[in-house]
């Protein structure tokens, strides 16, 4: 589904992606941890095309980005990245001069041109979905930060998208918010959504990740199925971040 493979990323002179490789399996859930600033976030906006990497190549299904490219075939490839990807950022973004409905039918009117009415059914049936229905008429502003970070998963879904980005998707809720996101994206895991997950929810990452992949520095520092990375983490920078979270 995915292929990255000596993506790099500097800003100025500070290099925060270094020669990343990486394979997403369709279907596969992978979970990006590591300490803040070691580029999970970055490398989630380069493969949804809001950061353009510095090196390397992306391969997004049939899609290819490489750095070689001129500029009008990058351009084209980002676009048809943002039509197979879905992004879930830390803070909702939802549109406040919108009701929830018209946030969900935005994208799909305008940039997949579905009629109207297909449109709203779309977005009545991910409401229900995501449990907020019933909120279809609201403004973002009457809804708890949990429901709009559900009702931010929903619009994601209304341009159906192959695969599912979230970047620490729970990090600006209260702990007791925080569950009915994660509720609804352990929902979509086991509907076969592809999803790559930035979190610092371990026992989430625990329960729903294929692969752990642990990013320090710029780089991938060791990857692995959750049971043997969680228990035995290879290298001494994994032990020493997970024991943060062991007290």
């Amino acid at each position: 589904m995915i292929e990255v493979d000596k993506l790099s990323k500097s800003f100025n002179n500070l290099e925060v992606l270094h020669s990343v490789r990486f394979n997403v399996r369709p279907q596969e859930i992978v979970v990006l941890i590591g300490p803040s600033g070691s580029g999970k976030s970055t490398l989630l906006r380069c493969l949804n095309g809001l950061e353009e990497p510095s090196e390397g190549l992306i391969r997004v299904g049939d899609v290819m980005w490489e750095a070689s490219m001129d500029a009008k075939k990058k351009k084209q490839a980002i676009r048809q990245f943002r039509t197979l990807t879905g992004m879930v950022f830390q803070s909702f973004n939802l549109f406040p001069h919108m009701t929830v409905l018209q946030n969900i039918i935005t994208a799909p009117l305008f940039a997949k041109k579905v009629p109207k009415k297909e449109a709203i059914q779309l977005a009545e049936a991910l409401l229900e979905k995501v449990g907020l229905l019933n909120k279809r008429d609201e403004y973002p502003s009457r809804l708890s930060g949990g429901q709009q970070q559900r009702v931010a998963i929903a619009r994601s879904l209304a341009v159906r998208p192959q695969i599912m980005l979230f970047d620490e998707p729970t990090s600006a809720l209260d702990p007791e918010l925080t569950g009915e996101v994660l509720s609804v994206m352990k929902q979509l895991a086991l509907e076969g959504m592809t999803m790559i997950i930035v979190t610092h929810e371990m026992k989430f990452a625990q329960e729903v990740a294929d692969r752990v992949i642990f990013m320090s520095e710029g780089s991938i520092q060791e990857e692995g199925e959750p049971e043997s990375f969680f228990s035995q983490p290879n290298t001494e920078r994994a032990r020493k971040f997970l024991q943060q979270f062991n007290h």
